[in-house]
């Protein structure tokens, strides 16, 4: 069994930065670092009334060295230390796209790590169905988050086509997707 024999904090700023030293099966230490972060709550949402799948477009520091493109992501926002998921998964719908979601018109499809080898941080991912009646601003993020959010609308078989041909950069954006399609949400 692999065991975590020490840990200690050698960053700590908007995110935390972890290094341990770890003894594997066979008794050889070695040390990982680790990113601690907080969990994301992310949404791919339908509006019903239009039948068009609603994606954000935004630039993204992390991504910008191997990008220069803004990137179309489904809605995704940091759960709030003790908040729930799911309500953070209601809060950035309204954040970003300007929708407000019935909890009835919200479901679950599932957590996974977004990158496990570096990070603690993991997707709670949802899918949303709204009409026109839900929208209540315009959307575009919150500006004392430095948020510029365009909101994009795409036809299911147009979004369906570009998760299967791999046309996002964005994983959240194709496990939502590849999710909603197995369960024939859309």
């Amino acid at each position: 069994m692999v065991k975590i024999l020490h840990e200690e904090t050698i960053f700590q700023d908007i995110l935390t930065l972890e290094k341990g030293k770890i003894q594997d099966e066979a008794g050889n230490t070695f040390s990982r670092v680790r990113i601690k972060r907080q969990d994301a709550s992310c949404v791919l949402v339908l509006n019903t009334d239009s039948n068009k799948i609603i994606l954000t477009r935004q630039f993204r520091y992390g991504a910008a060295p191997k990008t220069e493109d803004y990137l179309l992501e489904v809605v995704a926002g940091k759960v709030d230390e003790g908040e729930e998921p799911f309500t953070t998964a209601i809060r950035e719908t309204e954040e970003e796209i300007g929708y407000r979601v019935s909890k009835n018109n919200m479901k679950y499809l599932v957590t996974c790590f977004s990158s496990p080898a570096y990070t603690s941080e993991r997707y709670h991912i949802y899918f949303a169905m709204v009409n026109n009646s839900d929208r209540k601003s315009k959307g575009g993020g919150l500006e004392n988050e430095n948020e510029s959010i365009e909101l994009v609308e795409m036809d299911p078989k147009v979004f369906k086509d570009k998760i299967m041909a791999g046309e996002f950069a964005d994983a959240k954006t194709y496990v939502a997707g590849q999710h909603a399609m197995l369960k024939n949400l859309f």
